[in-house]
């Protein structure tokens, strides 16, 4: 869990959800004016519309193991950096592929083309192999007549060409095309460069590399096109698929999004306007496409209305499928604001009125959906959406489907255009760990300079800290329009126009807000014997070590060169890395209001941290350690986990595990190992409430066997609460409620 993760591909992974699910640095808590802002950047030669990417621990010649960015340029160049900028914001290496095109090649009597200004290279992000070391990228080049993709496979390390590449991306399919625009040889159209861009990120599934294109602008004739490459040698061309061979248009473009693919090998697109006849065009259609059988359409949705957004140019096609992890459902949304949510498995073709659907409502009047993100929670997922001219909103799924209220919203902040960039980051599900990271206009129309949020993502209307709010210091630079920031290891990595990759992150270690409850993942006072979570940045080396019993019989007080004093006093440690400490809270802390956080490390200097000390400071840890969601609960019969297959009775007993709930008596000490066969007891009282009835607590220890610190609470289902797999259950310890709750399953 608290591994470096590869950002390989864009929108993080193949289902597309935007999301970091293992960033254990940044957090609410210290991502504020005082502790966050920009680091340094990263110059390039052209304006960066594709995501950068990020590799951790790679070892690159004079230069020793590195954390590497990849970035990719409209200029036709590719650059490795050292993303921690440890050797200088400097390129570790750098490659340039060829010329770009010039757009006013495209422009058309009174109407220039402005979609994209100054040159056209790479548009859509690479993808990288991380088994193979190598970074597969389309490059854009050529003059009228004469234009050129080319595929691209570049070592990791070197920048060196790999596997017979570069090859030119040429296809023809049989069709009749674009009534008459097109030249049809033999009944059949081929691939014409000049009409096309490749706008989605690339897709890697199952040894082959997806490219997709869409049009220069809706500038006819187009189609939607999608080629697959053999990996390991770029000559074979393994799969071609044309949206309309003997239509009009329904581009694959998505806004830069990518493909989404499952773990079966289907890939699923979402194609704009066009024709539509429901066998061989496709336009204004989630395709589902098998990788077995020859890139065939093997199902479809289809929207009711799909007229209705041709004629109004209204592309369901603009946001790109999702696919929802851990389910069979499929998100959809478009121009239009209105938004489906499918089953994967059986899209439904076109039916009337849209009710194969498992869910449509809409998410904004009027214009319009290009970018969202999702966190997947183990309490439910929740969706992100900016659309024009509304707030930022999240919409929470319970039971399978997307509450049509939003969950929370950010009134004050409103999008000059719906361009945005977005990226969730988290720790899992922990609560004090999500941010969403979105890119904003300062100023309408483009170019404009850019903005950078962060939102707390559990509630939108509470703004962490944005890249204006301190002056001039963190300013981003020219805003690139569907560019995601990249969220890896601590720090963030914002693409912009003008010729920069700003990183921003941590500016020293963590305040006292950046210490949280190890069980809730909440922030506040302190307390004696408390499992914490410290978030900060260089604390210890990039290997993380855990701590571990003792031959005197107590967890360490130095563990990976790192100490942590309180007011003098060594704390146990049992986690250190880099971005993060787990330790306990000394008893020596009982009877103070504040006690003085000093980390010890000779991986850097770090300022001390005054903390607000409390008697108690209760929480109930949760099975997946979210603070959230099932508990950490043993049916005491047994002495099996509860959960919703394997439920408690009402009436039996059931032990509960927290952390926080102060001293013991007797007295519990530093860092030992509680007795198996007298622990200590807690010294306030405890009481627990379950589906909102009180439980009779039949004993509340130190956990046996455990660490001093954790605590174990024996307590009676109530007789007469309401069954389920997820009863609500809190803790109140002298006073003091637990601020998260984590549920029962009952039968």
């Amino acid at each position: 869990m608290y591994a470096q993760t590869p950002v390989w591909t864009v929108n993080y992974d193949n289902n597309r959800t935007s999301a970091n699910l293992s960033e254990v640095t940044l957090n609410i808590g210290n991502v504020n004016p005082a502790r966050f802002g920009k680091l340094f950047s990263f110059p390039v030669d052209g304006q960066v519309y594709a995501q950068p990417l990020y590799v951790p621990k790679l070892t690159f010649a004079a230069k020793g193991k590195r954390n590497a960015l990849y970035v990719a340029t409209m200029h036709n160049s590719v650059y490795a950096f050292d993303a921690d900028g440890a050797t200088g914001t400097e390129p570790l290496w750098k490659v340039n592929l060829g010329p770009p095109v010039n757009p006013a090649d495209f422009d058309i009597p009174a109407l220039p083309f402005t979609d994209i200004r100054v040159e056209i290279g790479i548009l859509g992000t690479p993808v990288i192999d991380v088994a193979s070391q190598t970074l597969y990228v389309v490059h854009y080049t050529g003059t009228e007549n004469n234009y050129a993709y080319f595929l691209h496979a570049l070592d990791l390390v070197t920048g060196a060409e790999k596997f017979n590449g570069p090859t030119r991306i040429q296809a023809t399919v049989t069709g009749t095309g674009w009534g008459g625009l097109e030249q049809v040889i033999a009944g059949k159209i081929a691939f014409d460069p000049g009409q096309h861009l490749q706008r989605p990120g690339l897709l890697l599934l199952n040894g082959v590399v997806y490219v997709a294109f869409g049009s220069h602008g809706d500038i006819g004739p187009w189609h939607g096109w999608l080629m697959g490459y053999n990996a390991s040698d770029l000559t074979q061309q393994t799969a071609v698929f044309n949206t309309t061979p003997s239509g009009a248009g329904a581009s694959i473009w998505q806004s830069g999004r990518g493909l989404a693919a499952d773990d079966e090998g289907n890939i699923y697109l979402v194609t704009g306007n066009g024709s539509y006849d429901g066998a061989s065009s496709w336009s204004e259609t989630v395709l589902r496409l098998s990788t077995t059988a020859n890139t065939t359409v093997t199902d479809w949705f289809t929207p009711s209305t799909w007229a209705a957004l041709n004629d109004g140019d209204l592309d369901f096609g603009s946001n790109g499928p999702m696919l929802i992890p851990g389910t069979n459902l499929l998100f959809a949304a478009g121009k239009s604001g209105a938004a489906v949510l499918l089953d994967r498995t059986n899209l439904g073709h076109e039916v009337a009125s849209d009710t194969q659907v498992v869910q449509s409502f809409s998410l904004a009047k009027g214009f319009a959906i290009f970018n969202s993100a999702l966190w997947p929670r183990a309490d439910g997922p929740i969706a992100y959406f900016w659309p024009f001219n509304a707030p930022l909103s999240a919409y929470r799924m319970l039971n399978g489907v997307f509450q049509t209220q939003a969950v929370s919203a950010n009134s004050v902040a409103r999008n000059a255009l719906p361009f945005s960039g977005m990226t969730l980051s988290a720790n899992g599900s922990e609560p004090a760990t999500g941010i969403l990271w979105v890119t904003s206009l300062s100023s309408r129309p483009l170019p404009a300079l850019g903005v950078l949020h962060a939102f707390d993502a559990a509630n939108l209307a509470n703004e962490l800290w944005n890249s204006d709010i301190n002056g001039g210091r963190d300013t981003l630079g020219g805003f690139s329009k569907f560019a995601n920031p990249t969220v890896a290891n601590g720090k963030v990595y914002v693409p912009t126009e003008t010729g920069h990759v700003v990183a921003y992150g941590l500016l020293g270690v963590s305040g006292a807000a950046g210490v949280v409850n190890a069980a809730s993942f909440h922030g506040a006072a302190v307390a004696p014997g408390e499992l914490v979570s410290v978030f900060g940045l260089g604390f210890g080396a990039t290997e993380p070590v855990l701590g571990s019993v003792q031959p005197n019989g107590q967890y360490p007080t130095i563990l990976g060169d790192v100490r942590v004093l309180f007011d003098g006093y060594p704390a146990p440690l049992l986690y250190v890395s880099s971005g993060q400490l787990n330790l306990v809270i000394p008893y020596s802390a009982a009877g103070k209001t504040t006690t003085t956080m000093r980390v010890v490390s000779s991986h850097g200097q770090f300022p001390e941290v005054v903390l607000p000390v409390s008697p108690v400071a209760p929480a109930l840890f949760s099975q997946d350690t979210s603070g959230t969601g099932q508990g950490a609960i043993l049916n005491q019969a047994d002495g099996s986990a509860n959960s919703p297959e394997n439920p408690a009775a009402r009436g039996a007993r059931i032990i509960l595990y927290a952390t926080g709930t102060g001293v013991t008596e007797p007295r519990s000490y530093d860092g030992t190992v509680s007795s198996v066969t007298a622990p200590p007891k807690v010294a306030l009282p405890v009481t627990v409430t379950i589906g909102g009835m009180a439980a009779q607590v039949i004993s509340q220890t130190a956990a046996p066997g455990v660490i001093a610190g954790v605590t174990q609470i024996t307590a009676v289902v109530p007789a007469g609460v309401d069954p389920g797999p997820a009863v609500p259950v809190t803790i109140t310890v002298g006073g003091a409620t637990s601020p998260n709750t984590v549920t029962l399953a009952v039968k």
